[in-house]
């Protein structure tokens, strides 16, 4: 199995940009977030969908993927493409992640003072224990269950809550399903961590930053010559 990441940091792009990358969405994803009255939560959707759209280029996939992007209600989004992605934002980061081979899900936070007393609905006994009073231990709990719930299905918090992450340091459960965990590098202010179907036998990681993604605001017809990623395994 192998799974890929794509990581960039919150930027905001001209205007022209920003209409631009807005063509590129099928038309109903663009009436949908010209519905959304928060332009930042907007503006990192969008952020979202250049770096998935830069994921499938190096995948070899043409640049026009995203045609076929869709956001149904109570669903995961997908693209009629042989490819599973999971999109994740907060504040200062956005990441993508793609997988050819199996279900992939993917969450990152900033990293603030809740702890896992702030939370006693959505983490087991075990995993407040564990948590205790780190901030730093409750956004890892947090952040693994999350991409365990994007991966698995569309329950949303609900599934969070029934996510066991108890087990092992890079192993959760949900449902009776096993998933493989790691964690993503970030930056010191944030976490993220995967859900992988199978442990993969490579996993890559890349920072695109914003110059570059502005600067590739046309993306090439199809992923050739494009330099590898960095492997972090």
């Amino acid at each position: 199995m192998s799974v890929s990441v794509l990581i960039t940091s919150e930027f905001i792009p001209s205007p022209m940009m920003e209409a631009e990358w807005l063509a590129g969405l099928p038309t109903l994803r663009r009436a949908e977030l010209a519905r959304w009255p928060d332009h930042r939560a907007r503006r990192l959707s969008l952020l979202g969908s250049r770096l998935l759209a830069a994921g499938l280029v190096r995948l070899g996939f043409c640049a026009d993927g995203l045609s076929s992007l869709r956001y149904l209600p109570q669903s995961r989004p997908t693209v009629d493409l042989p490819v599973d992605f999971s999109l994740s934002h907060c504040e200062g980061r956005i990441v993508c992640a793609l997988s050819t081979s199996g279900r992939v899900g993917i969450d990152v936070e900033r990293l603030g003072d809740l702890t896992a007393g702030d939370f006693p609905l959505y983490l087991s006994a075990a995993e407040r224990a564990w948590a205790g009073t780190s901030a730093q231990r409750f956004y890892s709990v947090w952040t693994r269950k999350e991409a365990v719930a994007k991966a698995a299905g569309s329950g949303g918090l609900r599934d969070v809550a029934r996510v066991d992450t108890s087990m092992a340091e890079h192993r959760a459960a949900l449902a009776g399903r096993l998933w493989h965990t790691p964690p993503v590098p970030v930056g010191r202010a944030h976490i993220a961590h995967l859900a992988l179907e199978d442990e993969p036998c490579e996993l890559t990681v890349r920072y695109i930053s914003s110059r570059e993604l502005e600067h590739k605001a046309r993306l090439p017809e199809c992923g050739t010559g494009v330099a590898p990623f960095r492997a972090v395994l």
